[in-house]
Parts: structure tokens; sequence; C-alpha cells
């Protein structure tokens, strides 16, 4: 009988291995044949599980970082033209229209020197 483990039992043992655990501790820890723990580790050396989730996980990071970068940079765009704007200025609270528009200005420039660096590319 081939037995099925759930994802969430393969990464603690990987995680486990990742940590220095020896096979067979691992195998008597959770419960699973040293055999399926040595294969397990084997493909994880090779880097297929690891490679592959940590890449499709950098994508989704990368996917999420450029939406919310392009989101925020439309916010700056439309708050540019209300700054523009004299009349709602003078109704608004000089510190309150600061405070909005360094923190917005602050995000959006440090997710550029992120994506400048290699965090958001991918």
């Amino acid at each position: 009988m081939i037995r099925s483990y759930s994802s969430e039992q393969k990464a603690a043992v990987l995680a486990a291995l990742l940590a220095g655990q020896s096979v067979s501790a691992v195998a008597r820890e959770y419960k699973i044949p040293p055999g399926t723990v040595k294969s397990w580790k084997s493909r994880l050396n090779n880097g297929s599980d690891v490679a592959s989730v940590a890449t499709q996980k950098k994508a989704e990071v990368g996917d999420l970082l450029l939406a919310y970068l392009r989101a925020n940079l439309e916010a700056l765009e439309v708050q540019a033209q209300f700054f523009k704007n004299e009349s709602w200025l003078a109704k608004q609270n000089a510190a309150d229209l600061a405070v909005l528009h360094g923190v917005t200005t602050d995000k959006a420039i440090r997710l550029l020197e992120a994506m400048n660096h290699g965090v958001g590319s991918v």
C-alpha cells in the first residue's frame, strides 16, 4: 500500500532536514519510513522541490509587489492633482497633508529601491 503525505507533513520533514536533523531522526519523529524521508532528502539536495516552490513564491510576491506599486503610484498621481487645487489645499490641515504625502512617497521610493536591488525582479 502506497501512503500519501500531506503538503504540511512533507514541508515539516523537509524543514527538519534543512535544519540538520538526520534522516533516521526525522523518520522516527514524523513516523515516516526512512526510505521515503531519504527520497525526499535526495530531491531536496537536487533542489527540485525547494527551487520550484521558491521560484513560484518569488513570482507571486513580485506580482503583488508590482500591483501594489502600481496602485501606490496611481494614488500619488491623483494626490498630486489635488495638491494642485488651491481651494482644496486651503481646506486641508497642512500637517495631515505632509504626513500623507511623505508616507506614500516614502513607500513608493522604498519599493522602487527594492526592485532596483532585485527583490521585485522575477
